[in-house]
């Protein structure tokens, strides 16, 4: 008798384990980044910032770039810590202000500038006198909105809670693997955000 090997008797049973380690991994992996960073002194307790608990994993379907239209290539954000700014229609005061903190802060890693990158989410393409401000005075600024027609996941429902929203009112931080993971608002000196970032800048290792 002829017996079969595992694998080439149940060939969907790859397959199957496939799928479900490729749904089971980004949730994995934001627990182990979660717990080595909890173990290293970042808490909800020791930040400027307020922890975003549990994980929220970020999706960039149906997110296009604001000047072009296209569906934005998100591989330069890849393991980078990211900080989330809301501009609504025209990039307010509020918006500068948050635009302008987090571009001095990144300034301020000195050497680890490189690891830090910040997206703009617009409700709206942005006026061309404007998008070629911004472009001049931060040209490290992905700029991105929305497709409201797009049949994928709604990359804006993580950023909706009780606590924070996408107003405009808060900014955020993403960490390396795609977690939305701090939140901040214009009350919080620059000086905190700035330590947040360092502190996990200099523990991880994923970013």
């Amino acid at each position: 008798m002829i017996h079969q090997t595992p694998d080439k008797a149940h060939p969907g049973r790859r397959q199957l384990l496939g799928i479900i380690t490729l749904f089971l991994l980004p949730p994995v992996l934001a627990w182990i980044a979660w717990y080595y960073l909890d173990t290293h002194g970042v808490s909800t307790t020791s930040n400027a910032g307020t922890l975003i608990q549990p994980v929220r994993p970020l999706t960039t379907g149906g997110l296009h770039n604001s000047q072009t239209g296209e569906p934005q290539d998100f591989s330069e954000l890849h393991g980078r810590w990211v900080y989330v700014i809301y501009a609504g229609t025209a990039c307010a005061e509020t918006c500068r202000e948050q635009l302008y903190v987090t571009r001095q802060i990144r300034i301020g890693v000195n050497k680890d500038m490189a690891r830090v990158r910040r997206l703009l989410v617009t409700s709206q393409p942005l006026a061309p006198e404007l998008s070629a401000e911004l472009a001049q005075q931060h040209p490290d600024l992905m700029i991105v909105q929305p497709d409201r027609s797009a049949h994928q996941p709604d990359w804006q429902q993580p950023f909706e809670d009780v606590r924070f929203d996408t107003s405009g009112e808060y900014y955020f931080l993403v960490d390396p693997i795609g977690n939305l993971m701090m939140y901040y608002d214009l009350t919080i000196p620059s000086k905190g955000v700035r330590r947040d970032l360092q502190k996990v800048l200099k523990i991880s290792q994923i970013g």
